[in-house]
């Protein structure tokens, strides 16, 4: 046969980079140090290969694309405390900071959620049902092996993947939305007219401090899920991989720090919260100029079941709740349903959950 010189790796190396650096403290005498070290830089390298970062700039801002190159969900593997996010930091014509959004102390292990981070992760947890079976809250939960629904699963598809065949395989997108073939994600930032320089990191995180929090406290037995937390802690508290960065300059016209007397405002529709929710939920919007605007919400069958929003408004920040009734005052049942928001030519979607 021919010869080849494009023959493919199959390396069962994942993104794991936190328990390589552990397992020597368990186990000193039945592992190889160097070969753990080795498998550490294969996990690094991997990573850095999985997505890619594309910066648009816009009036308001700008739009960051992260790439799934990978043929899993971004991020994949044991759920729990494994995430990606970004972190974007914006700068003056002096070099000074002038918005931060995903800041990560590395000291402390926490990641900051402020109301413009994009976080991609899973959360699992126990349906009202069963937790009540259980004598426990229903809801996210780090209980592996007594969660049985997902509350959110954002996790980027890989190319060619439909929401057909991702739930075939029990691995459905929930609380979010991904075109069928859609294999990236698109995150505006508003940012300061200040700013005029961006640099944005995409991180990756094996074990969060909420998770491992959770073994620790969780285990009540023996010294084992402290003994885990020590380790953690000793190991730089499993701090977070880059795996792409990219910097821009830009030139934002239309968007200004909150509290400007000379602020200006775009269309935009924000995550309605608390999600999952019941009986109601609060539904942030914005409106670029006096325009009329709509804001409703539909089942998954795309059956129009409230109008929340139909007339002209200013310019400015709005909010409005949804208490989880249709148009006749009848209680929507629990699922899933869509908040759409029309406004100045454009138009948004969010998912929304409802959960009794």
């Amino acid at each position: 046969g021919p010869n080849r010189t494009d023959i493919g790796l199959h390396d069962f190396t994942g993104g794991n980079t936190f328990v390589p650096d552990i397992i020597s403290q368990f186990f000193p005498d039945e592992v190889d140090a160097a070969q753990l070290s080795d498998a550490k830089a294969r996990a690094i390298s991997m990573l850095e290969k999985a997505a890619t970062l594309t910066l648009t700039p816009e009036d308001f801002g700008m739009t960051v694309r992260v790439t799934n190159e990978t043929g899993h969900k971004l991020p994949s593997g044991y759920p729990e405390g494994r995430r990606i996010w970004l972190n974007v930091r914006a700068y003056d014509a002096l070099d000074q900071p002038v918005f931060e959004s995903g800041a990560y102390d590395f000291s402390t292990g926490e990641l900051t959620h402020d109301d413009h981070a994009k976080v991609y992760e899973i959360h699992p947890g126990l349906s009202p049902g069963l937790a009540s079976a259980l004598g426990l809250e229903p809801g996210k939960s780090f209980h592996f092996v007594l969660n049985d629904t997902i509350y959110m699963d954002n996790r980027i598809p890989p190319r060619g993947a439909t929401a057909a065949e991702l739930a075939s395989v029990q691995s459905p997108t929930v609380d979010y939305v991904y075109a069928d073939g859609q294999h990236w994600d698109d995150t505006e930032y508003h940012l300061p007219t200040s700013a005029e320089s961006v640099f944005v990191t995409l991180y990756y995180q094996t074990t969060s401090k909420e998770y491992v929090e959770f073994l620790r406290d969780e285990n009540t037995t023996n010294s084992a899920g402290q003994n885990l937390y020590d380790a953690w802690v000793a190991q730089g508290r499993g701090a977070p991989e880059v795996m792409a960065q990219a910097g821009l300059e830009i030139n934002v016209t239309s968007s200004v720090s909150e509290g400007d007397p000379g602020q200006t405002h775009t269309f935009g529709l924000s995550q309605n919260r608390p999600n999952p929710f019941n009986p109601s939920t609060t539904i942030l919007f914005s409106v670029g100029q006096r325009a009329p605007v709509s804001l409703s919400v539909y089942d998954v069958s795309g059956r129009r079941i409230r109008v929340l929003v139909d007339e002209v408004k200013e310019a400015g920040e709005y909010s409005a709740v949804w208490d989880g009734r249709d148009e006749r005052g009848n209680a929507a049942s629990s699922g899933i349903y869509f908040i759409r928001y029309t406004g100045g030519g454009r138009e948004f979607w969010r998912k929304a959950a409802l959960l009794k």
